[in-house]
């Protein structure tokens, strides 16, 4: 999707500074971009109240799938990249979801959000098993809704070796209210496009 930027941060973008770095270029050359990029860091880690951050991917999908290599290269440092090859999906995910899962050759696992549109963490227990790497969950969801239950159900997860992989496509909703590293999350991916 494309949302509006407004015009003020695409002129901050073309700042001469930022706008001519080049990719290659000496850091000794860009010392204040690369200070602005820690700063940033900084922030994002304090909102997100997570142990570190990725800059680098460049949308939605490219973070998201940033943060899946994460826990796969997690799961093959354990050595059980081999065992853990199903990826739990809630039924209403964003199609990016089970995509980016099965790009990275997970398996596709669906679990059903409850009537009340969030996922119930008896339904994510139903799920686990041996097999389960991870599961990516959107909060607040596609419907809008923030899932009550994301703590347990992170806790769910860890206690059978899972991982939490939090799609933060709507963090708009929850920035500076609730920090999804103080849930459980264990990897996400923020929209600047939404969320900034």
């Amino acid at each position: 999707t494309m949302k509006h930027n407004p015009r003020l941060n695409e002129k901050m973008a073309r700042l001469p500074g930022f706008g001519d770095v080049h990719p290659l270029q000496p850091q000794r050359t860009v010392e204040g971009a690369v200070g602005a990029m820690a700063e940033l860091s900084d922030w994002l880690m304090t909102l997100t109240g997570m142990p570190a951050v990725a800059l680098s991917p460049k949308a939605g999908a490219h973070g998201e799938l940033c943060g899946m290599i994460a826990i796969k290269a997690a799961l093959e440092a354990r050595g059980e990249a081999e065992t853990r090859r199903v990826v739990l999906v809630p039924d209403s995910a964003h199609g990016t979801n089970p995509a980016t899962a099965a790009l990275l050759g997970f398996q596709v696992r669906p679990v059903a959000a409850g009537k009340d549109g969030t996922v119930h963490v008896g339904a994510v227990r139903e799920a686990l098993g041996d097999d389960i790497a991870a599961m990516m969950l959107t909060n607040p969801n596609t419907c809008g809704l923030f899932e009550p239950e994301i703590a347990e159900i992170a806790a769910a997860l860890h206690e059978v070796g899972a991982y939490l992989y939090c799609d933060g496509a709507n963090f708009n909703a929850i920035a500076g209210r609730v920090r999804p590293g103080d849930l459980g999350v264990d990897a996400m991916h923020i929209n600047l496009h939404k969320t900034f």
